[in-house]
């Protein structure tokens, strides 16, 4: 990877870092926030979030197809995230730090998740396109998925440990924190997208052709192996979100630890991740992208049951296991992406065009579906065993679906992986008779 290169995909990551801490936001704060300082029911407020799922999942592949339609003299992903981005950061605004009164109103709430998901989703899918369009290398394309997903551990790492830092003299409120999140978005966002616009060459349009909507739908039901990869995407983020929905329990109830230390862990999990995301893109271009992504499945499936064995109250072993799910976990993380673009271009030898951003608008949905469905299965299976999460009584049922039924997800989506039939070998066969055809 040359010198130039490698700054060209250090100035691409560059907003992922706070995309990062608006996720992290999103899971994590905002329910929380409406459901406890607004006054608002926590029905209504899960009413409006599963709403706006649905809206999200509706938008994605519509706001993909029309971002590989664009067709501008400044190329086709850029004028989505120059214009996307002051929206979005608008809309962040409001959803983030409503206000005394207007955080109060369910339909205030409506219109503003509403309103972000559909900014969110107009940057998030032409970013994603533009960095599978950077490079049609096999290698390169895992660096720099590497490099932007490094950026979004930093978003994480500082989603964690920014608040702590600064508020060190009491119990910060949640309104607070998402207002110091808001901040830090308003400095980090512009900058970084300022920077990708300027720095950043737009990626060359492989193919002038650009398919009706039907045509595309055809072309992606014939490309078997994105299909594939689909399932198998959806599979890991299933069991993932699953570990996700229960841990905090897992720590509060079976750890017997206090909430307080659940940033703290996370912290330690993405600093890790962070650390070990260069051996682990080396890994990925030796040994394949695929088969290291399904390897992390099965590691990530059997290190989590590790959870149940801790001591109650052991603070050093939790962190410890916490540092070794930063290495299980982050494949998951980081190489999908780097997969989407290569199918992309077996899409093109199959007959489709160039059609990033309807490939990335499909992985993010799958990413969607398996955090929805997640909380579906597992928040109720726990009850229907016996779990109290109020007593903490029938702590057994917690720890078999938070930490042993993701392995009926990871298992599956491993074997789908290893046997994934597009490595790199056939990559190099498929983009040299695309070259020879555009000749």
């Amino acid at each position: 990877m040359t010198e130039n290169s490698t700054a060209r995909s250090l100035l691409y990551a560059g907003p992922a870092i706070v995309l990062s801490m608006m996720t992290f936001a999103l899971v994590v704060y905002i329910p929380a926030y409406y459901a406890t300082e607004t006054g608002l029911s926590l029905a209504a407020v899960g009413a409006a979030f599963f709403a706006a799922r649905l809206w999200d999942a509706f938008i994605d592949p519509l706001i993909g197809y029309y971002a590989d339609k664009t067709n501008t003299r400044w190329g086709r992903r850029k004028p989505w995230i120059a214009i996307g981005v002051p929206l979005l950061l608008l809309t962040a605004w409001w959803l983030f730090v409503p206000g005394s009164e207007g955080g109060k109103s369910i339909t205030y709430l409506l219109v503003s998740i509403f309103l972000f998901y559909v900014l969110w989703t107009g940057v998030q899918i032409p970013y994603l396109s533009f960095g599978a369009e950077l490079s049609s290398d096999y290698a390169e394309r895992s660096r720099i998925v590497g490099f932007r997903e490094s950026a979004m551990f930093v978003g994480t790492i500082l989603a964690t440990g920014v608040p702590a830092l600064v508020f060190t003299s009491g119990n910060p409120s949640i309104g607070q924190i998402l207002e110091l999140f808001f901040q830090m978005s308003l400095i980090i966002l512009p900058v970084t997208a300022l920077l990708l616009l300027w720095k950043v060459p737009e990626p060359k349009q492989m193919d002038s052709y650009v398919p009706s909507l039907k045509e595309t739908l055809a072309a992606l039901r014939r490309n078997l192996a994105f299909l594939r990869f689909s399932i198998a995407a959806f599979l890991l983020w299933l069991g993932l979100h699953i570990y996700n929905a229960g841990v905090l329990l897992v720590i509060q109830h079976q750890l017997k630890l206090p909430t307080s230390i659940f940033l703290q862990l996370v912290l330690i999990q993405f600093a890790v991740g962070l650390i070990v995301n260069p051996l682990l893109i080396r890994l990925a271009n030796r040994w394949g992208k695929h088969k290291t992504l399904g390897l992390a499945a099965v590691l990530a499936g059997l290190s989590l049951p590790l959870l149940a064995l801790i001591p109650t109250e052991d603070k050093t072993w939790a962190m410890l296991l916490f540092g070794l799910l930063g290495i299980t976990i982050s494949p998951i993380w980081v190489l999908p992406t780097a997969l989407v673009a290569d199918a992309v271009d077996l899409g093109r030898f199959k007959g489709g065009g160039d059609q990033s951003g309807i490939y990335m608008a499909i992985y993010n949905l799958m990413v969607k579906f398996a955090l929805a469905l997640s909380v579906g299965i597992a928040l109720p299976m726990m009850q229907w065993l016996g779990f109290n999460p109020e007593t903490g009584a029938g702590s057994k049922a917690l720890v078999a679906v938070t930490l042993l039924l993701p392995l009926a997800a990871f298992v599956p989506a491993a074997w789908l992986l290893f046997t994934y039939p597009l490595d790199q070998r056939r990559l190099g066969v498929v983009q040299r008779w695309l070259a020879r055809s555009t000749q």
